[in-house]
């Protein structure tokens, strides 16, 4: 199976917003404390990317994302971001 461009650029996005996330997650200990924990913030840059994605597709400029595309995504950000904060 081959990922087009866009839906490379949206699980790398995604994936990297994870180490970004866990960072500051890390640097702030307080905000692991939230009503919504670290883990779960990847979701919201997942959605941003995913609205200009399915937006560029409907104007054949992209390949729509796949539930499989957003499943690696989200759940391997949400990873990353975890066992940062666990490592810490």
């Amino acid at each position: 199976m081959v990922l087009s461009r866009s839906r490379l650029l949206y699980i790398g996005t995604v994936l990297v917003s994870g180490i970004v996330l866990g960072y500051v997650a890390r640097l702030n200990p307080a905000w692991q404390q939230m009503v919504v924990p670290p883990a779960a913030w990847p979701f919201a840059v997942s959605l941003i990317l995913d609205l200009a994605i399915g937006q560029l597709a409907v104007q054949g400029r992209a390949e729509p994302l796949t539930m499989g595309d957003r499943f690696v995504a989200v759940i391997g950000a949400g990873l990353i971001v975890t066992l940062m904060i666990a490592f810490d």
